[in-house]
């Protein structure tokens, strides 16, 4: 049997020491380090950006109703300015200035044209040798009535002679005295007499009717004239040019003391008793303008609602022009193209989620966003929108109400799934 090394081993007795306390210290200090660390290298490990909480713009989400509108510019204009226009060729004088207060049927120019006054001269001519024409042609007709009507007493006296004639033949043929020949001539006479009275008869009615007939035209033609000279007498009233409506002079359109042809503008009076609004909008929205849809504006600092009452068929620099009528009584001084803004309302969704509207719908093609989570993280989520207006969007995915959405520029996250929100 082979012995073991069992004699030959020498048992050695260890002595433990105590860690030192430097190192005791140097540990927990390390350890600490690494605990306050930890956060900033996990940060830097997974790349998640870090900003400022006062960089950044929190927004909830809200349930209420949605107006889908446009913000828009324009200016008020009065609903009634008529201009004032030239009716005749002549010499022009501007009584009224520019912003002096009118009142209905004030004149506020005179014209003069010498061709009108002078055409109303010769048709006072006219008028008056027609007039004389047909007081002459009442006399002849009264003349020539009275021959016929002598002509028809003549051919009675004849009729009463042949009547007479035939009765003193009748007695001399009954008596024999005369011949038969000459009673068959009596006879005759009487026959005579008779259609030559009737036909004397027949010429005085017609004469009668035609005269009538004559003096009628006679009669026309002097009426005929007479409207004549009476237009011509409205136009040379109309040579005082009066205002139309109580309001102000706007701006001369011609020059003072100028000749001019008819139908020249010369000047505009703005009614100061009504104002409409006239907003230019985007052709963008042209499809959905229409009549009657609400007009939030702001004038003067004050809120008016109003109405659509007109659209323009054209578009003109890109904008469509519309005409809107303020419908709340206010009792701000407007002024002529005095600027406005204001909001078209085009319909109105209740109860919808919805969010402020801010930089971030177009960071990130508007399908995503940064939605806080904690204290001091946001992650990104995918979102729906829906419609918009000039201060919210609607969320329609994605969200809840209460959410807090970042809804400033994602410019600085680096396209990062999660963010920290540092003081």
């Amino acid at each position: 049997m082979i012995e073991g090394t069992q004699s030959q081993d020498e048992s050695i007795n260890v002595v433990k020491k105590a860690m030192p306390k430097q190192l005791i210290v140097i540990i927990v200090v390390l350890a600490f380090i690494t605990y306050a660390t930890l956060p900033s290298i996990k940060q830097w490990y997974s790349s998640t950006p870090s900003v400022e909480s006062n960089t950044i713009t929190l927004s909830p989400v809200i349930r209420a109703d949605l107006i889908r509108d446009v913000s828009v510019s324009g200016k008020a204009v009065a609903a009634n300015a008529p201009q004032l226009y030239s009716t005749e060729v002549g010499k022009i004088t501007l009584i009224a200035r520019p912003g002096e207060a009118v009142e209905k049927g004030q004149v506020v120019a005179q014209l003069i044209s010498p061709e009108l006054d002078a055409l109303i001269k010769q048709q006072e001519s006219t008028l008056d040798q027609l007039t004389i024409n047909a007081n002459r042609g009442g006399l002849e007709d009264k003349e020539a009535q009275l021959d016929l009507e002598s002509n028809m007493n003549n051919a009675q006296s004849l009729l009463n002679v042949a009547k007479r004639e035939r009765q003193r033949a009748e007695i001399a043929y009954e008596k024999e005295i005369i011949s038969e020949v000459d009673w068959l001539k009596s006879q005759d006479a009487l026959l005579d007499a008779e259609r030559f009275y009737q036909h004397a008869t027949k010429r005085v009615e017609l004469a009668k009717e035609r005269l009538t007939f004559e003096k009628q035209h006679r009669q026309f033609l002097v009426q005929k004239q007479q409207l004549i000279l009476d237009e011509l007498m409205r136009r040379h009233e109309a040579l005082e040019i009066k205002a139309p409506v109580t309001g102000v002079v706007g701006n001369w359109l011609v020059a003072q003391k100028n000749s001019i042809v008819a139908n020249t503008a010369i000047m505009t009076i703005v009614d100061l008793s009504e104002y409409e609004a006239e907003l230019s909008v985007p052709e963008f929205y042209a499809d959905e303008l229409g009549l009657g849809l609400n007009v939030a504006m702001k004038i003067s600092g004050v809120e008016v609602s109003g109405e659509i009452i007109a659209i323009s068929p054209e578009i003109k620099g890109n904008q469509v022009k519309v005409r809107a009528k303020l419908t709340s009584q206010t009792s701000i001084q407007l002024r002529q193209n005095q600027r406005i803004n204001a909001r078209i309302e085009f319909e109105t969704k209740p109860n919808v989620l919805m969010v402020k509207r801010g930089p971030f719908i177009g960071s990130l093609a508007g399908k995503f966003a940064f939605k806080k989570i904690d204290e001091n993280t946001a992650e990104k989520v995918a979102i729906a929108t829906g419609v918009s207006n000039v201060d919210y969007i609607e969320l329609i995915q994605g969200v809840i109400e209460g959410d807090q959405i970042i809804t400033s520029d994602y410019q600085d996250f680096n396209n990062a799934e999660q963010i920290n929100i540092t003081d």
